[in-house]
């Protein structure tokens, strides 16, 4: 059983929400507004194991409490959902110190695969990242990643990146040269069906590609490959 935060200002998918998280065996604390999802993260009590966390509230963004958590040293798994389609406000989540982007309307079973995936990630992460990371310190085009200290820093600033965005380099670094299907990420990484209706790869793509490429526009080490997948280079 995981304790998890609900942030979510539209009652009805609350409940829905809240009953589907329930009947997985989870502990869920639901709140609709930015300050009481503050309050609750600020709370002297055991942490939260994940957030889900609507972006559109009704007192403010809720990346503003994705900045503050990370800002403050907390890297509680967080999933945010949001009707903001666009590839540029999906980034901005990225940014933030989200671990998953959701965009509204979503399919509920769809959600809480994303949850269960993201809490057996977290769980395993010490374990694989030390079996599988090519070494302490790898260098990415413009990007350097200590996989075991899980910090990067692009042009020699630092740069956070979520526990999804570290397993999909990790994954592509392992394959380096190889075409990787978009399926084969959906399972190996996002660990979900390869049927999945989903363009969360393109998000989490174009902003690796934003801290690797030397012009992101043409990219040299992380390539798209029109109907078979994508290739990482190292040099």
């Amino acid at each position: 059983m995981a304790r998890l935060l609900l942030v979510e200002d539209d009652p009805t998918l609350a409940l829905s929400l809240r009953l589907a998280l329930t009947d997985q065996g989870h502990a869920v604390t639901a709140v609709g507004t930015l300050a009481r999802a503050t309050a609750a993260t600020d709370a002297d009590e055991p942490g939260f194991d994940l957030i889900v966390l609507d972006l559109g509230l009704p007192d403010g963004d809720g990346l503003e409490l994705c900045a503050r958590l990370r800002a403050r040293g907390d890297f509680v798994p967080i999933i945010a959902l949001t009707a903001r389609h666009t590839l540029e406000a999906r980034v901005a989540g990225l940014r933030s110190g989200a671990d998953d982007y959701v965009t509204k309307p979503f399919d509920l079973p769809e959600l809480v695969a994303r949850i269960d995936a993201l809490l057996r990630r977290c769980t395993t992460w010490p374990t694989s990242a030390a079996a599988t990371s090519p070494s302490d310190e790898t260098r990415i085009g413009r990007l350097v990643v200590d996989f075991r200290r899980r910090e990067a820093a692009c042009d020699g600033e630092a740069v956070a990146l979520s526990d999804l965005e570290l397993r999909l380099l990790m994954y592509l670094l392992a394959r380096a040269g190889e075409v990787v299907t978009r399926e084969a990420l959906l399972v190996d990484v996002w660990e979900l069906p390869a049927s999945s209706r989903t363009r969360t790869i393109d998000t989490f793509i174009y902003r690796l590609r934003k801290l690797i490429e030397p012009d992101p526009a043409h990219p040299r080490y992380l390539q798209s490959l029109r109907g078979a997948g994508y290739r990482l280079d190292r040099a």
